[in-house]
């Protein structure tokens, strides 16, 4: 599982944001929903990468957060009554994740336990059955630490672009999310067809959402490597 830990930058100056997030990660698919832990920290456990992106997106969007991880075991029923009450590996690393965000001009930080799959094998096993010899970032027990490194070097590239888009990009990236064209979206918005592509060009929408199918594949690998396909 997925345990995503979200803390708020500068809280002690800043107005409590968390009822916000929380509205706003409400939609999100969640083992243990997104609720408040300590403070002005946010937490939920994920099953499903491409949520654990939903998440960290609506996060970036509002700009006051740091993000952490954790891909790893999560002790069974541990969380039924809440994330808060979770146990295990992967909220542990999401501890861990969370704390290496605040020193990440991304603000998103990828850990998996310490010491699962690190060095694990040579690259030099076979296939079940197939003689085939299966690279050591593509077996179960291979280097989880790298799989989340990689992650988080993505994320290194794709958040800046969330972070640096302007309000006035981001009504026209969600204009056009609404009417599905452009042309609908200058309707909407009351601007030319041309200003709508020229701010979609400069919001690197399309470079973010291509960067989607990596992320996804890279938590997964992480994932599977720290716990052997467990969940």
């Amino acid at each position: 599982m997925y345990v995503v830990t979200i803390d708020q930058r500068g809280s002690r100056v800043a107005e409590d944001l968390v009822p916000g997030l929380l509205e706003a990660l409400a939609d999100i698919p969640c083992a243990a929903a997104f609720e408040r832990t300590a403070g002005d920290e946010v937490q939920g456990l994920v099953t499903d990468p491409a949520a654990v992106r939903s998440a960290l997106l609506v996060a970036l969007r509002g700009g006051e957060w740091h993000c952490g991880v954790g891909a790893g075991e999560v002790d069974d029923d541990s969380y039924a009554s809440g994330t808060r009450a979770g146990r295990g590996p992967a909220y542990l690393a999401a501890r861990d994740a969370v704390e290496a965000a605040k020193g990440l001009s991304s603000s998103v930080a990828v850990r998996v336990p310490a010491g699962v799959g690190a060095g694990a094998g040579t690259g030099t096993e076979s296939g079940a059955g197939t003689g085939a010899t299966l690279a050591p970032r593509s077996r179960p027990g291979a280097d989880a630490a790298a799989w989340a490194a990689d992650c988080e070097a993505v994320w290194g590239l794709t958040a800046p672009l969330i972070l640096d888009r302007t309000e006035a990009q981001w009504r026209v990236v969600d204009a056009v999310d609404r009417s599905h064209t452009q042309a609908a979206a200058a309707l909407e918005l009351d601007i030319t067809p041309a200003s709508v592509n020229g701010a979609l060009r400069l919001s690197r929408i399309r470079e973010e959402r291509a960067a989607y199918p990596a992320l996804d594949r890279l938590l997964a690998g992480a994932h599977a490597a720290a716990t052997g396909g467990a969940r």
